[in-house]
C-alpha cells in the first residue's frame, strides 16, 4: 500500500486517501470499504461528508491494471452520495477523465446491474449498486473528547470569572469577606 497518515483505525478519512493508499484494483476496493465504514461509523452531518470528498483524489489510470475504473467509480460515488445527501457535488467529479474505457459490473447479473444502477454510475461505463453509508443523523454533529474538554475548560474559566466579578461586587458593598 502507499504512503499513510495514519488515523486511529488505520484508515482512510477522504476519497483523496483512497486514491493515495491504492495500489491496485484490490487495494482500491479495500479502501474504499474502509472509507465507507468510517462515513457510517462517525460522519453525522453533510459538513463531514462534504469535507471527505471535495479534494479532488488523483487520477489511478496510469497507476494501475483498471484505474480507470476505480477513477470512474470514485467520481459516480462521490456525485451519487451528493445527490442522496442533499450537498453539492464535487467539481472535480464533473471532469470528462473520470469514465472506464469499457463497461464495468459489479457482479454476474449483467441485465439487473444495467436497470438498477443509477445514472451517475451507468454514464461513466460502470453497472453497480452503491451502499448508502451516509445518514445523517439529528441533533449536533459528533466531536472529539478533545474538543469537548477544551470546550468544557473555557465553560469552567468563564463561569469562574463571573463568580469572581459578583464576589468583588459584593466585597465592594461590604456583604462578602
Amino acid at each position: 500500500m502507499g504512503e499513510r497518515a495514519l488515523t486511529a483505525l488505520g484508515r482512510p478519512q477522504t476519497l483523496n486517501d483512497v486514491a493515495v493508499w491504492s495500489e491496485s484494483l484490490e487495494d482500491f476496493g479495500y479502501n474504499l470499504r474502509d472509507w465507507q465504514h468510517e462515513v457510517s461509523r462517525r460522519f453525522s452531518s453533510r459538513k463531514q461528508l462534504a469535507e471527505s470528498i471535495e479534494e479532488a483524489p488523483p487520477l489511478l489510470a496510469g497507476r494501475f491494471v483498471d484505474g480507470d475504473v476505480a477513477d470512474a467509480y470514485l467520481a459516480a460515488y462521490a456525485e451519487w452520495l451528493s445527490l442522496n445527501a442533499d450537498i453539492p457535488s464535487p467539481t472535480w467529479c464533473q471532469r470528462g477523465q473520470r469514465s472506464s474505457n469499457k463497461p464495468w459490473y459489479s457482479g454476474p447479473d449483467q441485465t439487473y446491474l444495467e436497470k438498477a444502477a443509477p445514472i451517475n454510475f451507468s454514464k461513466r461505463g460502470l453497472f453497480a449498486v452503491p451502499d448508502n453509508v451516509f445518514i445523517p443523523r439529528p441533533g449536533r454533529p459528533r466531536v472529539s473528547l478533545e474538543l469537548k474538554r477544551e470546550k468544557a475548560a473555557e465553560r469552567q474559566r468563564a463561569y469562574r470569572k463571573r463568580v469572581k466579578a459578583i464576589l468583588d461586587r459584593a466585597r465592594a458593598m461590604g456583604i462578602a469577606p
